[in-house]
């Protein structure tokens, strides 16, 4: 109760909330997992006052593209866990494909040809995460984040609303953590908690 008392102290007082020039209220969600259980130590699913009892909770209930937080999970841990990659190996900072427009873009929109995996890990680099995602293939990247960290907001299929069938097995959604419906923050900190624990997934 003592983690959870300071986690609500914290997302009940609004005055600790950025404010922003539109005068939308932030919003956010936070899961804190026990390490030596596996459980979940304390929950916010959402700022302010709870209102309503088993309301929406965005920890939970919500499911939205985790960016680069995915690369952990989805690149870099199949990855080592292969034995494709150690930190000290040196691999392709260069986009997959350059038309009709360079894919993936890095963040500061510059390549440096090659780098180390710890560099890339650290930079958070873009195209090293894709690169190294085609050296192990997005079959098995997507495979591994469902079934070994239980993401179960990865998707296989999914109907676009112009007939366009949508899916997580690529590029995007696995190394740039832009996915077709998201992932929990329940789910990514349960993943998580998983290198805590000697890599082993608990849920």
């Amino acid at each position: 109760m003592d983690v959870q008392n300071q986690v609500d102290k914290i997302y009940k007082d609004l005055s600790q909330i950025p404010k922003t020039r539109s005068g939308q209220q932030l919003q956010s969600a936070m899961v804190i997992i026990d390490n030596d259980t596996g459980d979940i130590a304390a929950i916010a699913g959402g700022v302010g006052e709870k209102e309503i009892a088993d309301a929406w909770n965005r920890a939970v209930d919500a499911q939205r593209q985790p960016g680069s937080s995915i690369k952990p999970l989805t690149v870099y841990a199949p990855a080592f866990e292969l034995g494709v990659i150690t930190p000290a190996t040196v691999i392709k900072d260069l986009p997959l494909y350059t038309k009709p427009t360079a894919f993936p873009l890095n963040d500061n929109r510059k390549y440096s040809n090659s780098r180390t995996i710890f560099s890339a890990v650290v930079n958070s680099v873009n195209a090293v995460a894709a690169n190294v995602v085609k050296e192990i293939t997005p079959e098995y990247s997507f495979n591994f984040g469902k079934n070994r960290f239980g993401l179960s907001g990865l998707i296989e299929e999914y109907p676009g609303w112009n007939g366009q069938v949508m899916t997580d097995i690529g590029y995007a959604p696995l190394a740039l953590g832009a996915q077709t419906k998201g992932i929990s923050v329940r789910d990514m900190a349960s993943a998580f908690a998983s290198f805590a624990n000697d890599g082993v997934y608990r849920e």
